[in-house]
């Protein structure tokens, strides 16, 4: 009778054999943990013209946005060396009051928030190239630079407020005078107790002489990529690779992480070759969309990679008054990836 067991055996043996393969197949494989890294998924919001209405923040809840930029605009006039703000003449949420408040709803809508003053000089002349020509001059824009971003920096302080980048796209003011930017960044921290960073543009970030200081690698992130008018988002993705090392080789050089302080397309032809040129645009949202897929796509799993503020945002429905070329997602199919990055 044992000796014809086996015969028995041998068919059952193989029945369970076949049935626990197909059964194994039908369990899912365990779920790859994301390395997705963003903290800061961010958007610029536009200083609106008169105070907010709450609206605003629940639609940028709605799009999976997590953190805004606050931007109080100062104004340079070159000829009589002043930066002028808190004058009256501003629009609501660039002056000191303006910015309080609007602080105190997004934390109520549980956004984090970096205060990012910019300045806008007079003759349409950019910031980068801003230049004086005696001793004298510079010293008298360097006082009243200090004062602005200090009072800003107080109130980053007084409001709690995640980040304070102190400059934006400064150039030449800071490669030709870097000990001045020391001294600002140490009387910063006297005052603010939160991360301090410096956005730099896409073509400035390498020569930047003070990462050190700072808490994280702030790019404007205007790469040039391609001059395709619609750009594949496969093209976009090579282009970004030679970009990719160079801001390696400076996150490795300094051991800091690196935040896109602004990055953003307009929804216009050729949107990827110069993003900060404005001629002759032709209505392209096919281009805008596939240029924010191949940033996300390139960057989201990048370590080093903390996220960033997308370039940019009008509140209470502001941007239907503007022409609809601009940089705004809103309205646009863009929005819809950048939603689903932020998820």
């Amino acid at each position: 009778m044992f000796k014809n067991l086996k015969y028995f055996l041998i068919p059952i043996l193989l029945l369970i054999m076949s049935s626990y393969a197909v059964f194994k197949n039908l369990i899912p494989a365990k779920i790859a943990s994301s390395t997705n890294t963003i903290t800061y998924k961010g958007m610029n919001l536009v200083a609106p013209i008169k105070e907010l209405k709450s609206k605003t923040f629940e639609e940028l809840k709605d799009n999976n946005i997590n953190s805004i930029s606050l931007i109080p605009y100062a104004f340079v006039n070159t000829d009589e060396i002043t930066i002028n703000y808190d004058n009256g003449r501003q629009w609501w949420g660039e002056t000191s009051e303006g910015i309080k408040e609007c602080i105190q709803q997004a934390h109520a809508n549980n956004f984090k928030l970096m205060l990012k003053p910019h300045l806008w000089i007079n003759h349409n002349t950019f910031t980068g190239h801003l230049d004086f020509k005696t001793e004298s001059d510079w010293q008298k824009w360097e006082t009243a630079y200090e004062k602005y971003i200090l009072n800003f920096a107080q109130i980053a302080e007084s409001q709690k407020i995640a980040i304070f980048c102190f400059g934006t796209e400064l150039e030449n003011p800071i490669l030709k005078r870097p000990q001045y930017w020391l001294q600002l960044i140490q009387k910063i921290r006297k005052v603010y107790s939160g991360k301090l960073t410096y956005a730099a543009n896409w073509d400035e970030f390498d020569k930047i002489p003070f990462w050190n200081e700072l808490d994280f690698i702030g790019i404007d992130a205007y790469f040039p990529l391609s001059k395709s008018e619609t750009p594949s988002v496969e093209e976009l993705n090579l282009s970004w690779k030679k970009h990719i090392l160079k801001i390696e080789l400076i996150q490795k050089k300094y051991k800091k992480n690196v935040v896109f302080t602004e990055f953003g397309y307009r929804n216009s032809n050729n949107c990827a070759d110069e993003p900060w040129t404005e001629t002759n645009a032709i209505e392209n949202n096919q281009a805008q969309a596939n240029s924010y897929e191949s940033l996300f796509q390139s960057f989201e799993n990048k370590p080093w990679y903390k996220g960033g503020f997308a370039w940019k945002w009008f509140a209470d429905d502001y941007y239907k008054e503007r022409r609809y070329i601009d940089f705004t997602p809103q309205g646009k199919p863009a929005l819809t990836i950048i939603k689903k990055y932020y998820k």
